[in-house]
């Protein structure tokens, strides 16, 4: 079990999230961030903005990015 923040995934905030792979640390991500969205939080909408405007490429990079913070988290 790893954790991460919010931030480390391309958020806005702390919040924790933790999960047992990438692909769960992902999916608790996405609905965190689409909690907050919902509540009108208009940091997580520019953060959800920002990746879904990115180029495929550009994307690709940033999972990357968010697959080596999961990678480098110690274990909890």
């Amino acid at each position: 079990m790893k954790k991460l923040t919010c931030r480390d995934l391309g958020g806005p905030c702390d919040a924790e999230i933790t999960g047992a792979s990438f692909q769960e640390v992902g999916k608790k991500s996405y609905e965190h961030v689409m909690e907050q969205i919902n509540a009108g939080d208009e940091a997580h909408k520019a953060a959800a903005a920002n990746m879904k405007n990115a180029s495929p490429e550009e994307q690709k990079s940033m999972m990357a990015e968010y697959e080596k913070n999961y990678n480098e988290a110690p274990e909890v």
